[in-house]
């Protein structure tokens, strides 16, 4: 086919070229609002809220403290956030996994976990286990005549506050108790130790351990928890004492201590199944407490 028979588009006749307009400035361009989530979006779930019976009934924490005086808290049930944190390599190898679980439990964020009491710290613990999966928790222990393995269950909701002993104590506004001593007939005033407390005192024996010092637990120990001696609160005096106390004296402060600590009382005793010998003693705290088998 020649060149003159192809077909080709019409052309349209050209149009007269129109004098241009002025460009117009353009608008500035408003920025992109992002969506917001709507109020149902942020709040999809709300853990569910109990309320812990504190052993210590806020009795022993000093005046400013938020527990002072306070007798229960509120906390969260578990959820997949405290999944997190309990299997964090990082909180587990600086021993800090169950600190950090209270915390985040804790609905009154003011309240810090090392300065907490044991038992009131345990109280929560065992109050999130229950709420998580349910109120039986399964060890097995050996017994300790014939050594044969025995099964335990312990009924989470029938753990409570140990006994209050008052006896040869009196307690302070403070947060403290007193007691005189059987020997010097020295009056005593006694703190007991947060968590806080008691890591101060592993890292001091650290330290000691470190630099090949001689050990010092019954008197570092003392001298944490003795506040006053006859009303003198001077910290050499009383490292003087603590020094110099007699063994009955030093005693009697610890087993007053013990009696007036306020904890849970999570204590078992059962009957061996194959001698039936008498087996007691503390509930142990294992790594299946919060994964408990299927």
């Amino acid at each position: 086919m020649r060149n003159k028979d192809r077909f080709e588009f019409p052309v349209q006749p050209t149009q007269q070229a129109q004098p241009t307009q002025p460009v117009q400035p353009t608008q500035p361009t408003q920025p992109v609002q992002q969506a917001q989530p709507t109020q149902q979006a942020q709040n999809i779930y709300t853990p569910p809220t109990d309320v812990v019976k504190l052993p210590s009934r806020g009795r022993f924490y000093p005046e400013g403290h938020p527990l002072h005086k306070v007798e229960e808290v509120e906390v969260y049930f578990m959820t997949t956030k405290e999944e997190d944190i309990l299997v964090s390599t990082s909180y587990n190898k600086q021993g800090i996994v169950f600190d950090k679980l209270v915390e985040s439990l804790l609905v009154k964020k003011t309240i810090k976990a090392r300065t907490l009491l044991p038992g009131d710290k345990s109280a929560i613990l065992i109050n999130a286990r229950k709420n998580a999966y349910d109120n039986e928790y399964k060890f097995s222990i050996l017994c300790d005549r014939c050594f044969v393995e025995n099964n335990v269950i312990i009924d989470l909701d029938k753990i409570d506050a140990k006994e209050d002993n008052r006896d040869g104590v009196e307690f302070t506004e403070r947060g403290t108790f007193v007691t005189q001593l059987p020997k010097s007939k020295a009056s005593v005033e006694v703190k007991l130790l947060t968590g806080a407390d008691e890591a101060e005192i592993v890292k001091g024996a650290e330290q000691k351990a470190k630099h090949n010092l001689p050990e010092t637990v019954a008197t570092d120990r003392l001298r944490h928890i003795i506040v006053s001696i006859n009303n003198n609160e001077d910290i050499l005096a009383i490292g003087d004492f603590v020094s110099r106390m007699p063994i009955a004296d030093s005693r009697h402060v610890t087993k007053k201590y013990n009696q007036v600590l306020p904890d849970v009382d999570f204590t078992y005793e059962i009957s061996c199944e194959e001698c039936d010998q008498g087996n007691k003693g503390v509930v142990p705290v294992l790594a299946d407490f919060f994964w408990p088998n299927e």
